[in-house]
């Protein structure tokens, strides 16, 4: 009960955080640089305000940049702002995106007394953490949310109930294709005894597949399964697995008629026999002053039936995929749809408040299942405050730690992504050795897919490092728009992928480049005259702490399949501890050379593998 009643300040106050830090922003850059970072959405216009049967208030906005800003999907839940006279962003209404299109942009709002005339102009803006605010300052006033049956596994989260050390059977009809930790996995999960579980998937290592293969079993078993996840691809990409796991043994009608995406039914509402009826309804509604008497009766009657109808449709779910931040979700008990088991995939990426919010508004849930990386991207937060009280651990990092003896923790051991070298310091720091890479993968190289290079080359190897130190005339790091840029490592960037692409005939498309600062990202789209996925770790946020956050390292290197090459400076890794551990690693493997390795993109028919460290000295 302290915690809960301290959340809600405290995502509050990384609101304001943001806020602060996207004012700062507003006074010195142009609308174009933050819209670039994802970080907002300008000069909106409000065209047209109506009440839709299917989503409720929305407002439908135009803008010249909506065609252009890349974290705009259905589903997401964003903040509609306006400048205040000074300047400053002042929040209008929460809401989420209903639709997308070339230059309009539909959003359902929450508050529509707070919106102004059409015509002002507005600004909209990414929003995880609202939706748990509102969520939790309803639960605080509703005392009966917080003796649900859900409340169960907050007790036991909480120790004040015992966690019980359960044994699962293994089953007996999963498919072969699943490696034993992965086996381990989905049965613990679909174990009716169990009520909490925390699935560790490492890079590579299958985790959307044993979530597909989890939600399959659970169907089997009749439950009804909610999936969540903090993002709308994490929640495109499990409802993708999922179905092509179902299509395996069932027609694609019953798959349809089993699984949805919460806020995407409109199909199926506009196909319902009652949907005729419903928008009559509203029409005669819009046209009723609401002092009329007549108005509380079609209210009623219009609310009665639209619940009616989403009951029907809910009635054939079994699974119902949506992003943790939708209050739609506190919406299913009205449909008569009450979950069994929540799934929250990337589940080390949301905090605390923001996985138990959509729990406690699910009474009849008995079993959460936590599957993400507490290695990995940790969630950001970027409040002081917030940061102090540890609103950044996730809370499948807190069970995982709080119950380490206990067998709630399965990890994923095998991964089928990345030769086994680009795995090696990832598994020592992290994971203490304990992946395998399966051996279909664990000797792939760039060789594979680029035939006129030798298998024996330098270039081959699957883990390269380009020092800088020894640059002449080095350009220092300047400070741009709040981030930074390095000329001569933008430099050798640029010339590696594009020696990759002309020299060895590696697909564009194949070719991922990751750099801490946004400023750099800028600049290596500039320059790269290819189509390269080149971004930060954690694009929509920047990579807030990247050289301090080893966990945003080792999601850095392990995107790699075949070759990851770092370019960057040894002396001044050395002086950073996390960074200090990769380049040693690099070192011991005899694979740190300087810029005059990329010379051998026109040699190569030379330079074979180096047997020792002669290597780094030639190159340097």
């Amino acid at each position: 009960m302290e915690n809960v009643k301290a959340w809600p300040k405290l995502l509050n106050a990384e609101v304001e955080a943001q806020f602060e830090k996207l004012n700062e922003l507003i006074k010195t850059e142009d609308w174009e640089v933050i819209e670039e970072r994802g970080l907002c959405l300008g000069n909106l216009k409000i065209s047209q305000i109506y009440y839709d049967v299917s989503y409720g208030q929305v407002v439908l906005l135009t803008g010249d940049s909506i065609s252009r800003t890349r974290w705009l999907k259905m589903g997401t839940p964003i903040s509609l702002n306006k400048l205040n006279v000074d300047g400053k962003l002042k929040i209008v209404s929460e809401g989420h995106i209903v639709d997308v299109s070339e230059k309009m942009l539909r959003i359902c709002i929450y508050a529509k007394e707070n919106v102004d005339v059409p015509g002002s102009n507005y600004i909209l803006t990414p929003s995880s953490n609202s939706g748990a605010i509102r969520y939790f300052q309803s639960i605080l006033k509703d005392s009966s949310t917080l003796s649900s049956q859900s409340v169960h596994l907050v007790n036991l989260a909480y120790r004040s109930v015992p966690m019980p050390s359960i044994h699962d059977r293994k089953l007996t009809n999963l498919p072969e294709t699943l490696n034993q930790s992965q086996q381990a996995a989905v049965s613990a999960a679909v174990n009716s005894k169990r009520n909490l579980l925390c699935i560790q998937g490492p890079p590579g290592t299958g985790k959307t597949r044993v979530i597909a293969e989890i939600v399959h079993s659970l169907i089997r078993k009749k439950k009804k399964v909610l999936v969540c996840a903090p993002t709308h691809v994490a929640v495109k990409n499990a409802k993708t697995a999922a179905t092509r796991r179902m299509l395996e043994e069932l027609p694609a009608s019953t798959v349809t008629q089993q699984m949805c995406v919460l806020n995407n039914i409109k199909d199926e509402f506009e196909a319902h026999p009652f949907a005729g009826k419903l928008a009559e309804l509203g029409q005669q509604l819009a046209k009723t002053d609401k002092s009329h008497a007549s108005y509380k009766k079609l209210l009623s009657q219009f609310l009665t039936l639209r619940i009616k109808l989403l009951q029907d449709i809910f009635s054939s779910k079994l699974v119902v995929f949506t992003t943790l931040g939708t209050s739609s979700i506190q919406k299913l008990p009205e449909y008569n749809w009450d979950a069994d088991v929540m799934l929250v995939d990337e589940a080390a990426q949301c905090t605390e408040p923001t996985t138990w919010v959509p729990v406690l508004t699910t009474p009849s849930c008995k079993k959460l299942v936590l599957v993400g990386d507490q290695k990995q991207l940790p969630a950001v937060v970027i409040s002081d405050k917030a940061i102090r009280q540890n609103l950044n651990i996730s809370l499948m990092e807190k069970l995982s730690e709080d119950f380490s003896n206990n067998n709630i923790n399965i990890l994923l051991r095998e991964q089928y992504r990345m030769n086994a070298k680009i795995m090696s310091w990832s598994n020592k720091t992290f994971y203490e050795n304990q992946l395998i890479a399966n051996p279909n993968i664990a000797d792939i190289t760039l060789s594979d897919i680029c035939p006129n290079l030798p298998s024996d080359h330098v270039l081959n190897n699957p883990i390269l490092m380009i020092d800088m130190k020894e640059v002449k005339n080095r350009s220092q790091e300047k400070l741009e728009s709040h981030s930074f840029t390095n000329t001569d490592e933008l430099k050798v960037i640029t010339d590696y992928v594009s020696r990759l692409v002309c020299n060895l005939g590696v697909d564009s498309s194949s070719i991922a480049v990751i750099a801490p600062y946004f400023a750099q990202i800028e600049q290596i789209r500039r320059y790269i005259p290819f189509r390269v996925d080149v971004n930060t770790v954690d694009a929509f946020q920047g990579a807030i702490g990247f050289l301090n956050e080893t966990r945003r390292l080792n999601v850095a290197v392990t995107r790699a399949k075949r070759q990851f090459v770092l370019v960057g400076n040894s002396r001044m890794m050395m002086k950073n501890v996390h960074l200090k551990e990769l380049y040693k690693h690099l070192e011991s493997e005899n694979v740190v050379f300087g810029v005059d390795l990329l010379n051998l993109f026109d040699r190569l028919d030379e330079a074979r593998l180096p047997t020792s460290d002669r290597s780094s000295r030639v190159f340097q």
